[in-house]
């Protein structure tokens, strides 16, 4: 009976519908996949089998799934040749989506490059994100289901892991990202394709320096040191050069005079010295008490007798008299530890202008040719305590801790003239002024400060500000005026210079600095002379006729040194020699030093030459002094420049300084490796196409190779060339061709026995 005429089976409008399902569907239930078409590179002429191929285009297409239990076979199966990844998937795309969106494009390419470009083909890929993973199309059933409303709606795929051969080789477009879903790196690793490590175009000009051995007049430096006799050597022998002789050391003598250094005087000059040297104290006295105010130190006195001899004095060298333009004061911390009743009170220090002490109740006093004044705030024992004695015009006051005295009238100035001596403590001939006192305080004294300001009002009727730290002390809280005299009474060394002749002899010293604390002469030490430094070489062999080993080719200088004033002896040791080298030192003045490397560049395939400032020669006489250009060789390591060595330091250079200048690196990074270019190593010949290129780490990936690379040749493109530091051609394809599983096997069975299994 033929089809009822009120359906319409197999319409266009219903062929449309099952079309828009079918799609919705795959749009709903599918994965994202990608597929890339299959490109002929090459083909046989004969039986028309594609012998190379490419996949270099890729089209996002959703798919749906049919494998809902997993890969369809398992997945790895141990052969001869190594582990095997056999999974299968089953994929269905829509016949719509492939002739819209991938056939137009397929069309376009010449028939050379495609196979049917109508429909999808066998031997096709399949990138599948799920598993990260490259799927070959085996097999394509385009006719399911079966000419259902008269028409075909999807493809169905059947796949398999994809085992590149030596020809084919995937290379993804750079405009697939991470952020799409697929990991470009990882989809054109695969296949077999070789990873050239290229060189960076790091190329660097190596810099060096070098300076006169030495400026003193009459020092040697070895020079050059040739050859007599090149010995007979199995082995390469170590070079020595003897030490310079050292000179005398200098001595001298010190004086001292208000607890610092009077007068330094040499008492022998020594000699050879190259340099100034540099002079040390034995350290001054120091209290091991823990009764510090500021800084390190405190004067200490442990008795009434404490006086001050010819210590504990110094000369104020300000003039601090009472002008009318200004107020001044003279502050202290005292730390008195015992008030004796037996001597009526101590003396704290004095000149012959004024005297302050305290009594033995412990109350301070200032005294002045016009009377005296007195604190009736005693003094803390056993603390420290802040004392200011304050003058404006006529009147001045003492203070103790911040309470201010009555005030004292005076007619006449009674502070510093300029050379006064400030004596600390009483003068055991009782010279102090009145009245008479030849006992000193009990405790510690620290930090002496006068402060001269211009400040015309007085500060009498207010309290005084104790200062809490060294700045407050130094510094006139009302005017913000800095001290005119400190003295810390801190452990000082002195500073004194030496100074040298032409005979490289200590001839004087200057005292910079007296220092303080000093109750007994120091020991005053001059540095002894400089040894200079020793001359090193290496010897460079070579074999010579009628010479069974090698000998002697050449001394080289690493090192000129310094202060020879003979010939230096040379010695060869090591070698294993059957005769010795012989070779004597020139010395010489003028001399380069050790040549310093300040970059050693990078890429050197040559060793560079050494060029050094040529020295002025003028027209030569007997009379002048021997001038001859310096000369060195470079060493270099891994392309950069090492050491630089003196095959003759020179002679009469007398600028500090000399200008070293090394050839230019050659470099072998430029330009860009474009895909699909013919690529050629220039010392293997060995050619092939380029797959990739990442300009960012310089890794090159090539197929179709015609030889092996060697590592250090540089590899050239149609505009590049780059220098081959590695060679990767591991394949990425999972498990296959594991080495590691195949060795282990071999141990197990070897079928290279006649009975692999054992014998009767």
């Amino acid at each position: 009976m033929p089809l009822s005429p009120f359906f319409l089976n197999g319409s266009p409008s219903e062929q449309r519908l099952v079309q828009d399902l079918v799609n919705e569907h795959l749009k709903l239930f599918g994965q994202d996949v990608l597929y890339l078409p299959r490109k002929i590179v090459d083909r046989n002429t004969v039986i028309r089998e594609i012998t190379a191929s490419k996949f270099d285009d890729s089209f996002r297409l959703e798919a749906y799934l049919v494998n809902v239990d997993g890969f369809g076979t398992p997945s790895d199966v141990l052969t001869k040749f190594g582990v095997r990844d056999q999974d299968e998937i089953t994929l269905v795309v829509s016949k719509e989506r492939y002739d819209d969106f991938i056939a137009p494009f397929m069309k376009l390419l010449p028939e050379t490059e495609r196979l049917n470009a109508s429909t999808p083909n066998e031997g096709d890929l399949i990138y599948l994100p799920l598993d990260n993973a490259l799927f070959e199309i085996k097999y394509i059933e385009r006719k399911v289901p079966f000419y259902q409303l008269n028409d075909l709606f999807m493809y169905e795929f059947r796949c398999e892991i994809f085992e590149p051969e030596a020809s084919e080789v995937v290379d993804l477009p750079d405009m697939l990202t991470d952020k799409e879903g697929v990991d470009v790196e990882a989809v054109n690793t695969i296949g077999q394709t070789i990873t050239l490590q290229m060189e960076k175009d790091t190329s660097e000009n190596a810099i060096a320096y070098v300076s006169l051995a030495s400026t003193f007049s009459g020092v040697k430096s070895v020079q050059r040191v040739p050859m007599f006799h090149g010995g007979n050597y199995r082995g390469t022998p170590n070079v020595t050069i003897h030490k310079p002789n050292r000179g005398n050391q200098a001595t001298g003598t010190v004086t001292i005079a208000e607890a610092g250094i009077d007068s330094a005087t040499v008492t022998s000059g020594g000699s050879n010295y190259l340099r100034v040297p540099t002079i040390s104290f034995t350290p001054p006295n120091k209290t091991t008490s823990s009764q510090i105010k500021f800084g390190n130190n405190s004067l200490h006195h442990t008795s009434i007798t404490d006086v001050i001899g010819a210590n504990f004095k110094f000369t104020t060298n300000v003039d601090a008299r009472d002008t009318g333009n200004g107020r001044l004061s003279l502050s202290f911390w005292l730390y008195p530890t015992k008030f004796d009743p037996a001597v009526n009170g101590g003396t704290i220090m004095w000149t012959d202008r004024f005297k302050i002490y305290y009594r033995e109740t412990g109350n301070i006093i200032f005294a002045s040719g016009s009377g005296s004044i007195e604190n009736t705030t005693q003094l803390n024992l056993n603390a420290w305590n802040f004392i200011r004695v304050e003058q404006y015009n006529t009147d001045a006051t003492i203070s103790v801790n911040g309470t201010v005295s009555n005030t004292l009238n005076t007619a006449n100035p009674i502070m510093f003239f300029t050379g006064d001596t400030l004596k600390l403590g009483a003068d055991a001939s009782g010279q102090g002024f009145i009245p008479s006192q030849t006992a000193s305080w009990e405790g510690f004294l620290d930090h002496i400060t006068l402060n001269l300001t211009g400040d015309n009002s007085t500060r009498i009727a207010s309290a005084e500000q104790v200062p809490v730290n060294e700045t407050q002390q130094e510094t006139d809280v009302q005017t913000s005026t800095t001290a005119q005299f400190i003295r810390k009474l801190d452990n000082e060394h002195p500073i004194v210079t030496a100074i040298t002749n032409a005979d490289r002899e200590v001839s004087g010293l200057t005292i910079n600095y007296e220092g303080w604390g000093y109750t007994s002469v120091p020991i005053m030490t001059i540095e002894q002379p400089d040894l200079g430094s020793q001359a090193t070489a290496v010897a460079i062999m070579t074999s010579r006729s009628g010479v069974s080993n090698q000998s002697v080719d050449r001394i080289l200088l690493t090192n000129p040194g310094t202060g020879y004033t003979t010939p230096p002896t040379v010695v060869f040791t090591g070698g294993d020699p059957s005769s010795v080298a012989i070779a004597t030192a020139v010395i010489s003045e003028g001399v380069l030093g050790p040549i310093g490397i300040t970059t050693g560049g990078l890429g050197y395939t040559f060793t560079p030459t050494v060029g050094i400032t040529s020295v002025y020669i003028q027209q030569s006489n007997e009379t002048e002094p021997l001038l001859m250009n310096a000369q060195a060789e470079a060493v270099t390591i891994g392309g950069t420049v090492s050491q630089i060595r003196y095959s003759n330091a020179g002679a009469g250079y007398t600028n500090t300084t000399a200008y070293v200048a090394i050839s230019s690196v050659t470099s072998n990074s430029f330009g860009e490796f474009e895909q699909d270019e013919l690529i050629r190593g220039l010392t293997s010949g060995t050619e092939a196409y380029v797959a990739y290129w990442n300009t960012a780490d310089n890794i090159l990936k090539v197929g179709e190779p015609t030889g092996d690379f060697q590592i250090g040749e540089v590899i050239v493109g149609a505009a590049s060339s780059y220098r081959l530091l590695s060679v990767d051609d591991e394949f990425n394809i999972g498990f296959s061709g594991n080495e590691e599983i195949e060795s282990e096997a071999d141990t197990i069975v070897d079928f290279s026995e006649r009975n692999p299994f054992g014998e009767f």
